[in-house]
């Protein structure tokens, strides 16, 4: 427990840090009031936009504002979209995780049972294929793939949609055909990534005494590695996987772009570009809670699979 509590205390340090540097965003960049009312506005109109926003009053004041807002999800309002930050965000993370949550399930599915195969059967052709598949995993540039998945399976065949959200009446097939194709390209480079850890840490754990012992017991080797090599080789799996759902969930920008998929790191994006402050501010703020969040889940995790790691 004093373990989780120590982590929970980090998380939160990190969470007010990324807060605090949100707010002196606001200030780096430019005016703020100029960016919501624009740089062509009247003297008086900005002036009385500087008092109704608060930007009149001392800069301590005005942090002391944010962070009490931020800590109970008000960031203000858009400049661009004219609506709540809060709200804009939430709907947009929503619409992630309708690629990040199946894009990380397959890639855990597939991950586990090929780094295994791949370790057991180390140094052999099915070996080769699966590290030579794995590395161009993570080397093809995300919007490469996405742009040769689209000429492909859109243009060529004529199986899938090349880009958009379907209608929120749609049918589940017609759902399912828009997700398809910007899941599978999402989820490329995590899959490498796993699937190369999961080799490397089953082999680094094969090798120790414990594993040995359970071979001399006469257990079968299937025993041996699913039960005894797989619960310890999770351990550092787990952390990858976590920094791995947090990238697709808050870092898919690319992807979200290709695709014309309206989520969170598509409207970061445009957010950074169109200097809408208050929802990259806000942005930052939720990417670093994403990664703090995953972070401290998969330290719970760690309790159950070594309990060990609590009193290191």
């Amino acid at each position: 427990m004093q373990y989780l509590l120590q982590r929970i205390v980090q998380g939160a340090v990190v969470i007010l840090a990324a807060l605090t540097i949100s707010f002196l965003l606001m200030f780096v960049i430019g005016d703020p009031v100029l960016m919501y009312v624009g740089v062509d506005a009247d003297a008086a109109v900005v002036e009385r936009y500087r008092v109704a926003l608060g930007f009149d009053r001392p800069l301590w004041l005005q942090y002391v504002e944010f962070m009490g807002g931020a800590l109970q999800g008000d960031f203000g309002t858009s400049y661009r979209h004219r609506t709540d930050v809060s709200a804009l965000i939430l709907e947009r993370l929503v619409r992630s995780a309708e690629l990040a949550v199946p894009a990380i399930v397959f890639a855990v599915i597939v991950s586990i049972p090929v780094g295994v195969l791949s370790a057991i059967k180390r140094n052999t052709v099915i070996d080769f294929i699966v590290r030579t598949v794995t590395l161009v995993g993570q080397a093809a540039p995300d919007f490469w793939v996405g742009l040769m998945a689209i000429l492909f399976f859109t243009s060529y065949l004529g199986w899938l949609p090349s880009s958009g959200r379907a209608d929120p009446g749609s049918s589940l097939w017609v759902q399912a055909q828009h997700i398809l194709m910007p899941m599978l390209v999402l989820s490329l480079m995590p899959l490498a990534y796993l699937t190369r850890m999961m080799r490397s840490t089953i082999l680094e754990v094969i090798s120790e005494d414990y594993v040995r012992t359970a071979r001399a017991k006469g257990l079968s080797e299937r025993r041996v590695i699913f039960v005894h090599a797989l619960r310890n080789a999770l351990i550092p799996y787990v952390t990858l996987l976590a920094l791995q759902f947090g990238w697709i969930l808050a870092g898919s920008m690319v992807i979200e772009s290709v695709f014309a998929w309206p989520g969170f790191g598509r409207l970061l994006m445009d957010s950074i570009r169109m200097l809408d402050i208050p929802v990259v501010a806000a942005g930052l703020s939720v990417v670093a809670a994403i990664y703090v969040g995953l972070n401290l889940l998969a330290d719970f995790v760690y309790t159950f699979l070594d309990p060990r790691v609590v009193h290191r």
